[in-house]
C-alpha cells in the first residue's frame, strides 16, 4: 500500500493532477509510474486539441452574421453564435421547434430572406445568399 501511495505522490508531483486521476492512471498503465505519466499527458494533449478545434470552430461563427432581409432591405443582423444557440435551443425543447417552423414559414411568405455573411470586409459578390 505504501508502494501505491509513494507512485501517486510521484505523479501528482510531476503532473499536478488530482489524487483520483493519478490512482486511475497508474491503474491503467499496470503500475508504471513512467507509463502514468505518459498516459496523462496522452490524455491532456487529446483534451487540449479539441478544445483548440472547438475554439477555431466558435471563432469562425463569432465573425460570420446571419442577415434577415425583407424585399432586399436588411431587417436584422445576428451572430453565426446567436443562431447555433438558437439551433441547440430548438433541439434541446422540441416546443421551440414547432414555434420556430411556424416563424420560417410565415417569413418565407412575406418575403423575407436569410443571408450569411462570412466578414465585414467581404462585398456583395463574395456573400452567400441563401434565399
Amino acid at each position: 500500500m505504501d508502494d501505491i501511495l509513494r507512485k501517486i505522490d510521484l505523479i501528482i508531483d510531476r503532473t499536478g493532477v488530482s489524487y483520483a486521476s493519478a490512482k486511475e492512471a497508474l491503474e491503467q498503465s499496470g503500475g508504471s509510474v513512467i507509463d502514468a505519466i505518459i498516459y496523462l499527458e496522452n490524455k491532456l494533449h487529446t483534451t487540449a486539441g479539441s478544445y483548440h478545434q472547438l475554439k477555431g470552430i466558435l471563432k469562425k461563427a463569432k465573425e460570420t452574421k446571419i442577415r434577415v432581409l425583407k424585399e432586399g432591405e436588411q431587417v436584422a443582423e445576428v451572430p453565426m453564435t446567436a443562431g447555433i444557440l438558437g439551433l441547440v435551443g430548438t433541439i434541446a425543447l422540441p416546443g421551440l421547434a414547432a414555434i420556430g417552423a411556424i416563424g420560417s414559414a410565415a417569413a418565407l411568405l412575406s418575403n423575407y430572406s436569410l443571408e450569411v455573411k462570412k466578414s465585414d470586409t467581404m462585398d456583395d459578390q463574395q456573400e452567400e445568399n441563401l434565399n
